[in-house]
């Protein structure tokens, strides 16, 4: 099993709730906590997309972090750790991003992946003045963008013709240093989402969830892409509460389901309408607490526990695990301590 994490780069928090946590969205932090992550030997760091989206009280002190600037600040600081940026095909052209990701390939020696992110924040788009479109057509476009990247990447005098790109006759150089392109993540729950990952992409994102619901996806995802000659990896996302025994995480736990901002989860949920297929497996407060769900997944409990319960992950198909924390400077080298040497990690 690998591992990743997110970045805090942008405002807000892993969990809605009223409870100390990490708000630092800062460079410094973010380049603190990506050292963290390889020094521990994570798969990579995600850094997630917002462009105007505040999440707290202190409106004058949110910010949200530019991904691919962030990547590539990142990459001069790292060696080993992969840097996955999330894009919003609205917001950035296909071929920029073409050039924009075989630059930071190059940079980072081959360490850069994308994480294409269909987009379901509506409010946030049109007060930016990127048109909206529907669900069907936000997944045909993204399924365009990445037939789009893969082309520049690879073909000389590469051409396409669709109903949202057009190339004619181009040739991008550099091309990127990992070859044939650079692995593809996405996430999304509804069926067109798992089309789309089963026939273009490389590493499917799912939102966290009991191993019965996640199996389903993953096999779902898995007939597309059988269909299509192909292979996809798998992830989950999962919020860690691993303490020293049950009783302490599960008394975090409850703490912090006490605690839940039922004001924010409101907000949220009002925001998430044209998310379809995600956060549908209603598990109360712990579907809407921790970031996408993750703390359906259950990591939750002693340090032997949480290593059991990835050990049953994995035994389903998932090859990675995408860790959220609570204090994550603090918590990731204990995490590779305590629970990554039990699975044969450290």
């Amino acid at each position: 099993m690998q591992f990743s994490t997110w970045a805090t780069s942008a405002s807000g928090s892993f969990l809605r709730a009223k409870v100390d946590q990490v708000t630092d969205w800062s460079y410094g932090y973010n380049l603190a906590l990506s050292q963290a992550a390889e020094a521990a030997g994570f798969f990579g760091i995600l850094f997630p997309v917002r462009y105007s989206a505040p999440h707290t009280k202190a409106a004058a002190l949110d910010g949200q972090l530019d991904p691919m600037t962030l990547a590539a600040a990142v990459a001069a600081q790292t060696t080993t750790l992969r840097l996955i940026t999330a894009i919003l095909p609205g917001f950035v052209p296909a071929a920029t991003m073409a050039k924009v990701g075989a630059t930071l390939d190059q940079i980072s020696h081959g360490r850069w992946h994308i994480n294409l992110v269909t987009g379901w924040f509506k409010e946030e788009q049109q007060s930016l003045s990127v048109p909206w479109v529907d669900h069907a057509d936000r997944y045909r476009r993204s399924e365009e963008y990445l037939q789009v990247l893969k082309g520049l990447w690879q073909e000389e005098a590469f051409s396409f013709a669709g109903d949202f790109y057009q190339i004619s006759n181009a040739t991008m150089r550099p091309r990127p240093v990992q070859q044939p392109y650079p692995a593809i993540f996405q996430g999304g729950n509804s069926p067109q989402a798992q089309q789309m990952a089963g026939q273009y992409s490389d590493w499917y994102f799912i939102n966290g969830g009991p191993p019965a619901q996640l199996r389903q996806q993953i096999d779902a995802v898995t007939a597309v892409a059988d269909q299509h000659g192909r292979s996809v990896r798998f992830s989950v996302n999962a919020f860690v509460i691993a303490r020293e025994t049950e009783a302490l995480a599960r008394a975090e736990y409850d703490e912090i389901l006490a605690a839940a901002d039922e004001l924010a989860i409101a907000q949220f949920r009002e925001k998430a309408k044209e998310a379809r297929g995600m956060w549908q497996n209603d598990d109360g407060l712990a579907s809407f607490v921790a970031n996408n769900e993750g703390l359906r997944t259950g990591l939750v409990g002693s340090y032997e526990q949480v290593a059991e319960r990835i050990r049953e992950l994995e035994a389903i198909g998932l090859e990675m695990i995408l860790l959220s924390f609570r204090f994550p400077l603090e918590e990731i080298p204990v995490f590779h301590r305590r629970v990554s040497s039990l699975l044969g990690n450290a």
